[in-house]
């Protein structure tokens, strides 16, 4: 099935607008994506580059946006990935300069080191102007470490996303990560276009259920940013807010915080100074934190209220207060975003489009063998051995029975080599050849040869001459006369 079908709204531009003038537009260290925008991923991080090659094939971008990879570990080399439904070679180098001097015209840094590393090679990868965005996905970071990051990222105006984050994602243009789900999910929310919604949150995870939301109550997101539930972000909700404010093409803001923290705070800030003028749908979650005795530590490092202020009640009712949209409670959040965008689709300031047609997701065989879609006749069968279920078996025999059994190499090879379970007389016999044909002394051909002999059902004398007649100028391996 396809993405929810959403009918147009009626009587469209017949209100006149309610909304202010928009302020002059000022600069911002996290560049606006294009379709143009590339990346460099640090880390092997192949399933999640592949999701953002196939977004970008949903999306009909001209080219990958993932020039190259970076792995410290390995050799340079190059390795497969799909573009829709070809192949092509992606190079990865084991030292971000090599990568960012063959690749001059990549942007955006994506880094899957571990908290471990990703100081290290995220200041690394900021040494290069070229570099203008760089999003941090390791949970765990060091508080230390995120500041001295934040305060270098801003000497050199380089925009962050990050630390813990899942990324961000702009329809049509750039998928940072794992940001959106898996492509079913990617159709579903209609994230292959453009819509009119630009959102902020600091969940991973609930980034994915409002692009949902977004899809289901408007016509759909225009672009998303999870900055992560640290305690000290390396971007804040205001520094997106700003550049969706000064970006023509995001009709409306949405966003999604948390208890703890002040963000919100300067978000308001900048509403009542009229620096932001387009209407903002906005919930912060944790109310439930109230029905505790004392102050709780939700799953996020920086989700905990130091004082009343940071209450995501408080939040709530300061962000009403200051003229943003605030449902009653989340569960009434889709309500409140359809509510405002029929409100600007009938002031005419958002101009609907008919729905295009949904693009074709190339899938891989082995999802859609799991989904059971396809069948495929094996390319091996072995009739000996089987490794299918939890242990393994040599002609049904269980592997843990042939050790219980002490049936020995010759036993084994016997249900291997003959597919049954041979007399005791033959698997020592299979044993004694083995014994013999390891050594690699002067008399191994000769004694083979009296052994095979005699097992020929000749007689001892013949056996005898055969092995002997195997002497020669050679024999035993000697490299002169023997």
């Amino acid at each position: 099935c396809g993405p929810p079908v959403r009918k147009l709204v009626p009587n469209a531009g017949t209100k006149p607008s309610t909304q202010k003038p928009a302020p002059p537009p000022t600069a911002h260290t996290i560049v606006t994506s294009t379709p143009e925008t590339t990346a460099i991923v640090y880390g092997m991080q192949m399933r999640a580059v592949q999701g953002m090659l196939d977004f970008d094939f949903m999306c009909k971008r001209k080219k990958p946006s993932v020039e190259a990879m970076i792995f410290p570990f390995s050799g340079n080399h190059y390795v497969k990935f799909y573009w829709g439904t070809e192949e092509i070679l992606m190079p990865v180098y084991t030292t971000t300069k090599e990568a960012v001097t063959k690749h001059p015209n990549v942007s955006v840094f994506i880094n899957f080191a571990s908290f471990r590393s990703v100081y290290e090679t995220t200041m690394e990868a900021m040494n290069h102007k070229s570099i203008k965005t760089v999003a941090l996905i390791a949970e765990g970071v060091p508080e230390q470490q995120t500041k001295e990051l934040i305060q270098v990222a801003d000497e050199r105006g380089v925009g962050m996303i990050g630390p813990a984050t899942v990324g961000g994602i702009k329809p049509g243009c750039l998928r940072l990560g794992n940001t959106g789900g898996m492509l079913d999910n990617v159709v579903m929310s209609r994230l292959y276009r453009p819509g009119s919604v630009a959102y902020v949150s600091k969940s991973g995870g609930m980034s994915n259920e409002l692009n949902n939301i977004v899809c289901r109550n408007s016509d759909g997101v225009y672009e998303g940013v999870a900055i992560g539930g640290d305690r000290y972000p390396g971007s804040r909700f205001l520094d997106h807010f700003l550049r969706y404010q000064d970006d023509p093409k995001a009709k409306m803001l949405l966003l999604l915080g948390e208890v703890g923290g002040i963000d919100e705070y300067d978000l308001i800030e900048a509403v009542k100074s009229g620096r932001i003028t387009k209407p903002i749908v906005a919930w912060c979650v944790g109310t439930c934190a109230s029905c505790f005795t004392t102050e709780v530590q939700f799953g996020h490092a920086g989700a905990q209220a130091r004082g009343d202020m940071e209450t995501a009640a408080a939040k709530n009712k300061a962000m009403r207060e200051a003229g943003f949209f605030v449902p009653e409670s989340f569960d009434k959040l889709p309500e409140m975003i359809s509510k405002v965008y029929v409100q600007l689709v009938e002031e005419g300031v958002i101009v609907e489009q008919p729905e295009g047609e949904t693009p074709q997701v190339p899938m891989d065989y082995t999802w859609a063998k799991q989904l059971g879609m396809v069948r495929k006749p094996a390319n091996f069968i072995s009739s000996i051995s089987d490794d299918r279920g939890d242990e393994l078996k040599y002609c049904g025999i269980p592997i843990s029975e042939v050790f219980k059994n002490d049936m020995g190499i010759g036993g084994t090879l016997s249900l291997l080599w003959f597919r049954r379970q041979l007399p005791p007389a033959c698997c020592k016999f299979i044993e004694m050849i083995l014994m013999v044909t390891a050594d690699h002394g002067p008399a191994v051909s000769g004694a083979h040869n009296t052994i095979v002999t005699a097992r020929a059902g000749k007689d001892l004398i013949s056996a005898l001459c055969s092995g002997l007649l195997t002497i020669g100028p050679r024999f035993g391996g000697a490299l002169d006369d023997a």
